[in-house]
């Protein structure tokens, strides 16, 4: 697996990478931390003396202070995963699309990491229109770190993940990236899918909920229910790639951008640690995670969020 994470020092930064340690993420991995120098910014602080430095140039005091950055972010990287390989970079120019930049070339990463918000000036990075245009521009998958609400995760806590799915192929790559993680034993998972439309309107039932129990694609209430069949499928999936895992299904008439968020908040008492999101959705009875929805929960929910696009982490897993 190939992950690009974008670092500048800030807590955001560091919450993000700390939250790795509970993404289910692989033993072995290439990891580049990548500190981004705002060209733009740089520019006008040097067009103020007589020779002003490029917009694509920094001053070797600049580079350096950004390069301790990089690796203090690396070296933070290493400390979490030790089998990982890790290397620090830096780059000059406008943050967004230098992130973008990089998680493009060389074949492309699997997954970029990032903060909601970070610093500005010199260290700009993680500014939330940075990550609004990383987020919507990128190729690949984006996860958008937060910070753990209340103390700290103790032993007995079991992590909790919210996955969106409609059906669509973005929403079933979320579902195979979740299938492939290594989730902790008792880890709990729930399937969440919403009708709208003419759908909700009919809607009048109490919501399908499973709990690591029996297959439910057998259910005369699956047939009957399309947005049904979607969570039974990925419920079944889930189980079946991730032993230890508790598995809910919950299907109803609702608005999917703000139930997310809602259960983001306050399921099974304190939220979900992780929201996974396709980044597109389907139009029609089951119309969900179009990209209004998924930008809404990846800015505004409590937890960390991942956009999975087709393609990108773990939706094709490359080891």
């Amino acid at each position: 697996m190939r992950l690009l994470v974008a670092y500048d020092g800030s807590d955001g930064a560091k919450a993000a990478i700390d939250g790795l340690s509970h993404a289910g993420l692989p033993e072995n991995a290439d990891v580049a931390v990548l500190a981004v120098i705002d060209g733009r910014t740089m520019a006008k602080a040097e067009a103020k003396k007589p020779a002003a430095a490029p917009a694509n140039r920094a001053s070797p005091g600049t580079m350096e202070v950004c390069s301790a950055v990089a690796e203090q972010g690396a070296k933070r990287v290493r400390g979490l995963f030790p089998t990982w390989n890790v290397s620090a970079e830096v780059s000059v120019g406008a943050p967004a699309w230098k992130i973008i930049e990089r998680a493009e070339a060389d074949g492309g990463v699997d997954l970029v990491v990032m903060g909601s918000r970070g610093f500005g000036e010199i260290k700009r990075l993680l500014f939330g229109s940075v990550a609004h245009h990383v987020v919507t521009q990128a190729k690949c998958s984006v996860r958008v770190g937060r910070p753990p609400r209340g103390p700290d995760r103790g032993g007995d806590q079991p992590l909790r993940i919210v996955l969106g799915d409609d059906g669509s192929p973005d929403a079933r790559a979320a579902l195979r990236s979740v299938a492939s993680r290594q989730w902790p034993f008792g880890t709990r998972i729930l399937v969440a899918t919403f009708e709208t439309g003419v759908q909700a309107q009919l809607s009048n039932w109490t919501p399908n909920t499973v709990w690591g129990g029996d297959p439910v694609l057998g259910s005369d209430a699956v047939a009957e229910r399309p947005a049904l069949l979607v969570a039974a499928q990925g419920a079944e999936l889930l189980k079946a790639m991730c032993p230890g895992v508790s598995v809910t299904t919950l299907v109803r008439p609702h608005d999917p951008k703000y139930d997310l968020l809602d259960m983001a908040e306050t399921w099974d008492g304190p939220g979900a640690d992780c929201v996974f999101v396709g980044a597109t959705g389907v139009r029609g009875i089951e119309r969900f995670l179009v990209g209004s929805v998924s930008m809404t929960v990846a800015l505004n929910a409590p937890c960390s969020v991942e956009i999975v696009r087709r393609g990108g982490a773990g939706s094709q897993p490359r080891g």
